[in-house]
């Protein structure tokens, strides 16, 4: 008896969504206006499910009934989304643009001169001035040059100005050690041989060329030789010395005036001897400046007639040929 209660329970259960749906498909079709519809003659007619014994309903197939597709029901469809808006792009930081680097211009260009070049135009061809293309090349003379003689064109201001302080420059230099310096023909003590000694405090004329050989610097002599610059104080010249008196301008040698004591009186014929080795000038006039005779021997005898004459201090005797001598280079008796 309990059994057939929760039967009875379950099947009731099962039946009332049954018919809820049923009566939900008649409201809409009353409402879409289906059932107002006169239906076709020999057309079925749509019954009623009805109820079976039991409480479960009659299947379509069972009592003959055009079954009805239960409504399908739509989600109420919702609004779209709006896209979101996508934040501003930050602005990449633009770099500033990277120079195009200069390109170090080549050279010097080496030029071999061709049959009617000129300095001018090979310096029009390049774009340079003469006066540099002289003074890169270190040319003696702007206006020779010669065919196939090579020379280089500088393509930039910078290599006229580097090369030009490279240069080596002439100066001076004053031998330290008093005892003296080996000047050399090599700047080496090993293989460049003793040309001669430049004596202490002496001073030398150097090229400006150097060269460095095992720690050693050596400086170019402007002979070509070589010297250590250890040994020399550069840059300086050595102290003027005095110079010699200029002697009297005489005509002969000068010789030992001989004594005032044994020149014989004036008037007298004498003789006398030539004082100094190299001769005597024997002249036209008393005078230093007057033509010479002939030049009278040294040690040789010379025969006075005793007339002198006295011109600027120097006593002149005269000859028994006419002519003069100057009594200071005679030796009387």
């Amino acid at each position: 008896m309990r059994s057939l209660r929760q039967y009875r329970l379950f099947v009731t259960l099962l039946v009332l969504p049954v018919l809820a749906i049923v009566l939900i498909v008649v409201l809409v079709m009353a409402l879409t206006g289906g059932g107002d519809e006169e239906p076709t003659a020999g057309a079925t007619p749509t019954a009623t499910p009805t109820a079976i014994a039991g409480g479960l309903p009659s299947t379509p197939s069972a009592i003959g009934v055009t079954p009805v597709a239960p409504p399908i029901t739509v989600a109420p469809t919702q609004p779209p989304v709006p896209e979101p808006t996508p934040p501003p792009a930050t602005p990449t930081p633009t770099e500033p643009p990277v120079p195009t680097p200069t390109p170090t211009p080549e050279g010097p260009i080496e030029y071999a001169v061709q049959e009617g070049d000129t300095l001018f135009s090979i310096a029009s061809a390049y774009g340079v001035s003469v006066a540099d293309l002289v003074d890169f090349n270190d040319l003696p003379d702007e206006n020779f040059i010669f065919v196939g003689q090579v020379l280089e064109v500088p393509t930039d201001p910078a290599q006229v100005i580097e090369r030009r302080e490279s240069r080596p420059v002439a100066t001076t230099a004053v031998v330290v050690p008093s005892d003296g310096l080996n000047v050399r023909a090599a700047p080496s003590t090993e293989t460049g041989e003793i040309q001669y000694v430049a004596p202490g405090g002496s001073e030398l004329a150097l090229t400006g060329v150097i060269e460095v050989i095992d720690n050693v610097e050596w400086r170019e002599v402007d002979d070509g030789n070589w010297v250590q610059a250890q040994y020399l104080e550069i840059g300086v010249r050595a102290a003027p010395t005095a110079a010699p008196a200029a002697p009297q301008p005489t005509a002969a040698p000068a010789a030992t005036a001989a004594p005032a004591a044994t020149q014989p009186p004036a008037g007298e014929t004498v003789r006398a001897t030539v004082v100094p080795q190299a001769g005597l000038n024997v002249r036209v006039s008393a005078d230093p400046n007057s033509s010479v005779a002939y030049v009278a021997p040294g040690a040789s005898e010379v025969e006075l007639t005793g007339e002198t004459q006295i011109v600027n201090g120097v006593t002149w005797w005269r000859l028994t040929d006419g002519n003069w001598v100057q009594g200071q280079f005679l030796k009387f008796g």
